[in-house]
């Protein structure tokens, strides 16, 4: 575009004479299409375009003069006479930009209707080329935007049963490019959301279900490559399982948007990758299977995000079911395999395209399968098979199955169910990750909204023997998880002791003597090493100073706490003991680390078994800490505002931060205090509007401070305060100065906090040694009930 040109067109001079000079040039330039036309041809090409748009907005000859001189045959003409890649991307951004920015709905219906758009979306482009693949693809979102129920016919023809625009864009769903397979999912969506009865019932058969087959074998090699690349290390796993997220919201809005092939989008899904990839992961680990892991992370997310889906309800079912159908076992065993139309590696050239006397064969009657599939005989097995994988003919599909098994009509030979007595198994593996996947995957399902699905797979209440017995052998499995040595990470136990706490609360569950005994073995096991542990110096103090913070957190707080790995499953970043990620899912680095994690251990099996003592109604409250005196400022927080208790001793001080980031709350009135206390370190000031409330300013646990008086100034006291936390091996502190109106003042406070931090010390210390001799006292007496009960029994 010359710059005079592009200078009048910024100004907005646009006028029809102008137009029609540009067109006649246009045409003048084609005649003789070569290097030096091509340029110019493309430059009127876009100037046609812009000039068009403009008249479509703001004056209607522009478009009368494009109606009657028919320029879109003509630009169709041009692109196909041409055989420079320019000027056919050139013509095809023009429509895409006049689809997308025309507002006159004439002259968009003028143009959607034309015969040229048919021919846009059916012309043999040279697809080798990614450039023009993104402009054809950009061309046909276009138009599936600009689709509705009130055009729909100009796209699809319902006597054929064909729909060129939706055939095409999905030959491109495993395109190497991201933008374009987002771009071809968008358009599939929208024209999803049209609202045509003739257009759903193309949508549910053949040839289109053919889409949800191939995108269902699509996604099956997309999880092995994901995670061959995750095992090997060579990828960046968040990245990597963004993208198979995006592939499920996509599978999610068709369910969605179609609420009609649902059933049939099920059973391709089923058939195609989860039985193949996923569950005979489980049964075979073959060579096209999935790995364990990566498995259950899987299995775990979609029935996460996915559980209002019946694909989650089935995949639950055949996962976790006792026992299944024989001929659903065998279709679970024997994969029917993937169709040979299928190809990983995106290719333009479509098998069915080389048999499209079958897809127009349709014809005599619509979508009746009877007419045509014994027309090609190498078509016909196909379409057999696929049409009974996808349920559209006869009741041997998976879906139909599991509707059977959650009817529970007793019709059926039954058969063990491999799959779940595969995962059972693995129960009793040692393999740290693979466990905490299993028992993530385990607490998934047990808060499954769908209590039929629950029921059937006893993870209900325990109302029969059979159920009884399988509950035992998992809380079984599941305490012999607290006797492996060294222990495993405290993200595992966490999942170990909320499964069994869940079982203990769902119903009155009656333990078997096995049950009992090894609850009795790992109790007494933990119990001793804590004991161990405490009289060892290098622990005593950990333990003495983590007691509180660790026992709210694995015991008091231990149902709400959600060791959710997420990414870091698969990561080696857990190997590497790497601090800056969270005890709870790595090993601890150093002493403060392994006494924090045994402590927390410690705290936990505490819980269950003291759960199992309550369920049984016995009045033992081993697990509550000895009974203290309420001490009311425990509760203070900084900023907050209080009623200082009766009697407290206040010292008049100014406070300054040492450091930057220490971030002070300003004493307004100009007078701030130190409050004597028997367990924290409090700095107020007096509340301006109510002088008998106190501004708190600084609140710590005695223990967490350290003092010193400043040699320089008597009068200083140096304040050090550590910042606990039960995660890391890093101390964090905070300094403050003190200055007092009298050095005896600094003296004074001085001698409190030293002589608190000896005497909580010494407390803290006996209430742990108390708490460990209460529990074994309380573990004694109540098997030695258990056992004359047996005895009287």
């Amino acid at each position: 575009m010359s710059k005079q040109t592009k200078n009048q067109n910024i100004s907005g001079n646009y006028t029809l004479e102008q137009y029609k000079q540009h067109y006649q040039e246009l045409l003048q330039y084609s005649n003789i299409i070569d290097n030096k036309s091509k340029q110019l041809i493309c430059e009127k090409v876009e100037l046609i375009c812009e000039f068009s748009i403009w008249g479509d907005q703001n004056n209607s000859d522009f478009f009368d003069y494009f109606f009657e001189e028919n320029i879109a045959e003509k630009l169709l003409k041009i692109m196909q006479r041409s055989s420079f890649k320019e000027i056919i991307i050139g013509i095809i951004q023009s429509f895409g930009i006049l689809l997308a920015n025309l507002t006159n709905k004439e002259n968009i219906n003028y143009l959607l209707s034309h015969p040229v758009i048919q021919d846009l979306i059916m012309y043999n482009y040279d697809f080798t080329d990614e450039e023009i693949v993104d402009y054809y693809i950009s061309l046909l979102k276009s138009l599936a935007l600009r689709i509705d129920e009130g055009n729909v016919q100009l796209f699809f023809n319902q006597r054929m049963s064909l729909f060129p625009l939706l055939w095409q864009a999905t030959k491109f769903y495993n395109h190497k490019e991201i933008m374009v397979r987002t771009a071809v999912r968008t358009i599939i969506l929208g024209i999803m959301k049209i609202q045509n009865p003739q257009l759903k019932k193309y949508l549910a058969r053949f040839p289109f279900i053919l889409f949800f087959v191939h995108f269902s074998c699509y996604l099956k090699h997309v999880w092995l490559e994901a995670n061959k690349e995750i095992l090997n290390g060579n990828v960046d796993v968040k990245e990597r399982m963004d993208d198979l997220v995006d592939v499920f919201y996509f599978l999610n809005d068709i369910y969605a948007f179609c609420p009609e092939i649902s059933n049939m989008l099920d059973n391709s899904i089923l058939t195609y990758t989860i039985i193949p990839a996923m569950l005979g992961g489980i049964l075979f680990q073959k060579k096209e299977t999935l790995s364990i892991s990566f498995t259950l992370h899987l299995t775990n997310y979609l029935i996460n995000n996915f559980n209002t889906t019946n694909l989650s309800k089935n995949i639950v079912l055949l996962m976790f079911s006792p026992s299944l159908q024989q001929n659903l076992s065998h279709l679970l065993e024997f994969n029917i395999g993937q169709p040979r139309s299928y190809l990983y590696t995106w290719s333009f050239k479509n098998f069915w395209d080389q048999h499209l006397d079958v897809l127009i064969g349709q014809a005599n009657q619509l979508f009746d399968i009877q007419t045509y599939v014994l027309k090609e005989e190498a078509c016909d097995k196909e379409i057999e098979t696929i049409n009974r994988s996808l349920g559209i003919i006869e009741n041997n599909n998976i879906l139909f199955y599991c509707k059977q098994l959650l009817l529970n009509n007793g019709q059926e030979e039954m058969s063990p169910n491999k799959i779940r007595n595969s995962l059972m198994i693995y129960l009793q593996t040692k393999d740290d990750n693979l466990l905490y996947l299993l028992l993530n995957l385990i607490k998934t399902v047990l808060i499954f909204k769908e209590k039929d699905i629950l029921r059937i797979c006893l993870f209900q209440e325990a109302n029969t023997n059979i159920i009884i017995k399988e509950r035992n052998h998992i809380i079984q499995q599941l305490l012999d998880i607290f006797l492996i040595d060294p222990a495993l990470r405290l993200c595992t136990i966490i999942l170990a002791c909320q499964i069994i706490i869940h079982f203990i609360n769902l119903d009155k569950l009656i333990l078997e003597k096995e049950t009992i005994n090894k609850l009795y073995d790992v109790y007494n096991y933990i119990i001793n090493k804590m004991n161990q542990m405490i009289k060892q110096n290098q622990y005593h103090d950990v333990i003495v100073s983590q007691y509180e913070i660790v026992y709210n957190k694995y015991n008091l707080n231990l149902n709400y706490l959600k060791p959710n790995l997420d990414y870091l499953a698969f990561s080696p970043i857990i190997d590497r003991h790497d601090t800056n990620v969270d005890l709870m899912y790595r090993q601890p680095v150093g002493l403060k680390e392994i006494a924090i994690k045994d402590l927390a251990i410690f705290f936990m099996i505490d819980l269950v078994f003291f759960t199992i003592l309550n369920q049984e109604k016995l009045n033992l409250n081993g697990n509550q800490q000895i009974e203290q005196k309420v001490n009311i400022t425990n509760t203070w927080i900084v900023g907050k505002n209080y009623e200082p208790p009766d009697n407290c001793q206040l010292l008049s001080c100014r406070i300054s931060a040492k450091t930057v980031k220490d971030k002070l709350q300003p004493c307004t009135s100009g007078e701030c205090f130190w409050m004597e206390d028997e367990e924290n370190f409090i700095i107020i000031e007096t509340q301006i509007v109510k002088k008998e409330w106190a501004h708190i300013i600084y609140h710590a646990k005695i223990k967490d401070v350290e003092v010193m008086i400043d040699r320089g100034e008597p009068r200083k006291l140096i304040v050090n305060i550590k910042i606990s936390s039960s995660n890391s091996i890093k101390e964090q502190y905070q300094d403050v100065q003190l200055l007092f109106d009298d050095c005896t003042y600094a003296q004074k406070t001085k001698k409190h906090i030293d002589d608190t931090r000896k005497q909580n010390s010494k407390k803290s210390s006996q209430i742990i040694e108390n708490k460990l001799t209460q529990g074994q006292q309380f573990c004694k007496d109540y098997f030695l009930m258990l056992k004359q009960s047996e005895l009287q029994q």
